[in-house]
């Protein structure tokens, strides 16, 4: 069963394939199933049986052949090519013009060009465009003819240089005028266009002028015609200058082209000593631009003495400072009363030493100066050569001068009592007194051989104002002369050596204004009416035995004065009547005492020593007290003083003495290094040493130790952390904005922003908000109104004529005129009258220089020989320059500031240079030096 199953499965399957295979070989192909493009089917068959060929031809316009071959119903390819579009070949190129295909994308059958002509051409062809057909391009290659522009005629008096007759595109004429007096209006040259027509007007021949142009960035009047050779006046916007050269109004135009030019500065390739420069790789800088020079070690700033700068780029192009470093040297020292040595070397190197010499009549402040980075140290100075006030011990100077110069004589007188009473002294060239002497104490003669006489005080040594009392050695013997002496100013005693003799009874005595009783061994007596006695008694009893006629009554009127109420006088009272009013001085044991007599009674007037602080008093006398101070104090002021109506004259006062001098100040203290290399023994009070900080450190208050009170007071040295830095100025502040485009992250000490006042106001003080301790100190603009503006400047004032012909109708602040002197007249602090605060200040005219010699000298006119030797010097020197006019020659460092300006060998009559004073340090008298009479007026740095 299985099997007859598989056999008849294999026949059905066998009959099936064959029959597929006969059906197949019986299937047609179709002429409407052949799908080739651009062929010609219509000469085929209708149908087609398996296994016949056909071929096919290409359609019109198309080349190429194809056969075919039916496959069971499927035609199929079997030789030939497909057809394509028949190619025509390049159409053809036509003079002066082009073409493109605006049909199809090749040259072949069906395809289009189109021809255009080139610009000043146009198309002479009718038609202008080609066809492939079957049989090749179509039409003629088109013509393109060049354009004509009309003919140039009726051309007056203008001449014209060309083809005015027949010209083509592109042809030029020129056009000229026939007078030389006339210019063209209008172009000089015109062409034929590609349109035909000219590229402008025909021009005109008028007379010359020019109209003003529009500058960029300029300024002219608009308005304005300008004649020929009249020149343009314009000017430039702020940060652009004119360009060089005065444009004049020529028949063709301006001579040259104005122009506004940016202002710019350039920044060469870092010379020698540069370090860096910011901002960095800039070197083209506009107009109000700074750039930061940084010089190495042993270099600074051309012309500041500064190591780091910022330097601007001014309004007129130029770097207000040359931009380079130099080494640090300094110039053989120069300056008043300093002589100039020839034989010495003018330029000094960093660290080196050299000495300098002065005038006759000055001496040096120092030995040797050391070039260093601050210019000369310590400062080459020539000072007068002076005599301190002379110390005289009980004495006094006569003529007291606030400075005594050389050759002057004064002189000094003990006092009295001292000897050798009035000497002169004389002030020499060394600064020391000659025939100075001491004043030592009269002394009078040895008093001896007294016999019975006894004598108590000083005999032996006697000095003036001492006191030598007598008395017999016998009470059967009395004094025959005084009982007292002194010594007096002159070495002499006041009276003769008393004997000694027998007592004898007493003679008959008158009284005056009085009367007596005769009584055994002596008398009694009163006084008339309106009398009283000497010792102020109604009454009184003379005994014989107490001597001679020492204690003769005296009787004086009710209204003067007699026996002082103090019994413990040295010296005895001379007996007589003192008047009302009358002042009575005495040495007492204690102390002076004082009396004054008032309706003939004594009063005490109270003729007491003042006190003097760190003093006491050494001797006294009848009215005068000698003052001593204690150790480490000198006195000023007299030793000796006097009382005088009950009033101390000229009371002295004691100071720190020479013991409290300052030595050996620290090499190194509070982060500061001593930078003086000529130290001195001692140091006075107020004496000073220069430190410098360590690097990196800076000074907090001031470079110098101090001698006080016999202590120095050191600088001290601080690191300016980052906090005491200054950040973010304000953009706008006292009516300043910030006008600094390269703001820093942060600025040291000292360091500067630049502002600008907003319009119609004025700087104070500065332009710049400096940075101190961390603060910002920000500059202040001021308003100056129509009203502080100076107008109508004298013609005529201190001897200068006003020499300024452009006068303006006002000036602001700091504008100035012009001014000359009259003839033989020199200018003594300038040739310009300034306007400050709405006023002029005008220059002033001298008629001589020696009037600037004289004012130097002016503390020593009262020392002829000094006066005519050190004028008629100054007369030699100038008298040469008074013939021509005075110059200056280069300006000196001034103590505690640094000249900003340019130098140069020479400068003229009225010029100036700048300077800028140090930290901590501010202008007295303004910034500028001025050149006047051949000499420079310098300005002031003094402590803020």
């Amino acid at each position: 069963m299985g099997y007859n199953m598989q056999v008849a499965v294999k026949i059905f399957f066998f009959a099936f394939w064959v029959s597929s295979i006969t059906l197949a070989e019986n299937e047609e192909c179709l002429k409407g199933n052949i799908n080739y493009e651009n062929t010609q089917i219509s000469n085929l068959n209708e149908r087609y049986t398996h296994g016949q060929t056909v071929k096919l031809n290409c359609a019109s316009g198309y080349v190429g052949s194809l056969r075919l071959e039916c496959e069971n119903g499927i035609w199929t390819k079997i030789a030939g090519r497909e057809c394509k579009k028949k190619p025509c070949g390049h159409p053809g190129d036509t003079p002066n013009g082009d073409f493109k295909l605006t049909k199809d994308s090749e040259f072949v059958f069906g395809a289009t060009v189109e021809y255009t002509c080139r610009p000043g051409y146009i198309m002479a062809s009718r038609v202008k465009h080609r066809n492939c057909r079957i049989d090749g391009w179509d039409n003629a290659v088109p013509v393109c003819e060049v354009v004509k522009c009309p003919i140039i005629s009726n051309l007056g008096d203008v001449i014209a240089t060309g083809n005015t007759e027949e010209a083509s595109y592109g042809d030029v004429i020129h056009f000229e005028c026939a007078s030389p007096d006339k210019m063209l209006e209008g172009p000089e040259d015109i062409h034929c266009k590609s349109d035909g027509q000219w590229s402008d007007k025909i021009p005109k021949c008028i007379e010359i002028k020019c109209l003003p142009p529009e500058i960029p960035h300029g300024f002219t009047n608009l308005d304005k015609e300008y004649k020929e050779n009249n020149i343009l006046q314009y000017s430039c916007e702020k940060g652009y200058n004119p360009r060089p050269g005065n444009p004049r109004c020529t028949k063709y135009g301006w001579s040259i082209k104005p122009e506004c030019e940016v202002i710019t500065c350039l920044l060469g390739s870092p010379t020698t000593g540069v370090v860096s420069t910011k901002p960095i790789g800039k070197n083209i800088f506009l107009a109000g631009e700074y750039v930061e020079i940084i010089c190495s070690k042993k270099y600074w700033i051309f012309g500041t003495k500064q190591v780091s700068r910022n330097i601007k780029c001014k309004d007129d192009g130029k770097w207000e400072l040359r931009p380079v470093c130099e080494e640090i040297t300094c110039e053989y020292p120069e300056g008043e009363h300093l002589l100039n040595n020839p034989n010495y070397k003018r330029i000094y190197k960093l660290g080196e030493n050299t000495w300098y010499r002065c005038e006759y009549g000055y001496q040096r402040t120092a030995a040797s100066i050391t070039c260093t980075e601050n210019g000369w140290e310590p400062e080459p100075r020539c000072i007068e050569i002076t005599c301190q006030k002379p110390e005289i011990a009980h004495g006094e100077v006569t003529g007291i001068q606030n400075t005594y110069y050389r050759n002057v004589k004064i002189a000094l007188k003990c006092n009295q009592g001292y000897e050798p009473g009035t000497f002169i002294v004389t002030c020499n060239q060394h600064g020391e007194w000659d025939n100075m002497r001491q004043c030592t104490l009269v002394k009078c003669p040895i008093i001896s051989n007294l016999g019975d006489v006894i004598a108590t005080g000083s005999t032996k040594t006697a000095r003036y104002g001492d006191f030598i009392r007598f008395k017999c050695a016998s009470p059967n013997k009395m004094l025959e002369g005084p009982e007292e002496i002194h010594c007096k100013d002159d070495g002499q005693w006041s009276d003769k050596i008393p004997k000694c003799k027998e007592k004898s009874t007493c003679a008959k005595t008158s009284v005056q204004n009085g009367f007596t009783y005769e009584l055994p061994g002596g008398f009694s007596y009163s006084c008339h009416a309106n009398y009283k006695a000497f010792d102020e008694k109604w009454w009184g009893v003379v005994i014989c035995t107490e001597g001679p006629q020492s204690y003769a009554p005296l009787c004086i009127p009710n209204g003067q004065c007699g026996q002082i109420p103090n019994v413990h006088a040295k010296k005895i009272q001379e007996k007589k009547g003192y008047k009302n009013e009358e002042t009575v001085e005495f040495e007492c044991e204690s102390k002076p005492c004082c009396f004054k007599c008032i309706s003939g009674t004594w009063q005490d007037c109270q003729c007491i020593p003042p006190s003097v602080e760190n003093a006491v008093i050494t001797s006294h006398s009848q009215h005068q007290v000698e003052y001593t101070c204690r150790n480490n104090y000198t006195i000023t002021g007299k030793r000796l003083i006097s009382c005088n109506s009950s009033q101390w004259k000229e009371l002295p006062s004691c100071n720190l003495g020479i013991n409290l001098k300052c030595r050996d100040p620290e090499r190194e203290i509070n982060d500061a290094i001593r930078n003086d290399p000529n130290l001195k023994a001692y140091y006075e009070e107020g004496g000073s040493v220069q430190y410098k900080c360590k690097e990196g450190f800076y000074f907090q208050h001031g470079s110098k130790a101090v001698c006080s009170a016999g202590k120095w007071n050191y600088p001290q040295c601080i690191k300016l952390g980052i906090n005491l830095r200054c950040r973010d100025p304000e953009r706008e502040i006292n009516d300043a904005i910030r006008n600094d485009t390269n703001l820093k992250a942060y600025y040291e000490e000292g360091g500067g922003v630049q502002y600008k006042c907003k319009e119609g106001l004025y700087f104070q003080n500065g332009s710049k908000a400096v940075c101190s301790a961390g603060k910002w100190n920000y500059p202040q603009c001021i308003k100056l109104g129509i009203n502080l503006r100076c107008r109508d400047p004298e013609r005529e004032i201190n001897d200068a004529i006003r020499n300024d012909t452009n006068l303006k109708a006002y000036y602001e602040e700091g504008g100035s005129v012009q001014y000359k002197c009259k003839e033989g007249l020199y200018f003594q602090n300038g040739s310009k009258a300034m306007c400050s605060a709405g006023k002029w200040n005008y220059p002033q005219c001298i008629k001589s220089l020696n009037i600037y010699l004289e004012e130097k000298n002016e503390t020593a006119r009262n020392e002829e020989s000094f006066l005519h030797e050190n004028v008629t010097a100054g007369q030699t020197r100038l008298q040469s320059k008074v013939a021509e006019k005075p110059t200056c020659r280069k300006p000196k460092r001034i103590k505690n500031g640094t000249l900003m300006s340019d130098q140069k060998q020479f400068y003229e009559e009225g010029e100036t240079v700048e300077y800028q004073c140090t930290k901590d340090f501010q202008f007295k008298n303004g910034s500028i030096a001025i050149c006047s009479g051949g000499v420079w007026v310098y300005p002031k740095c003094i402590q803020k």
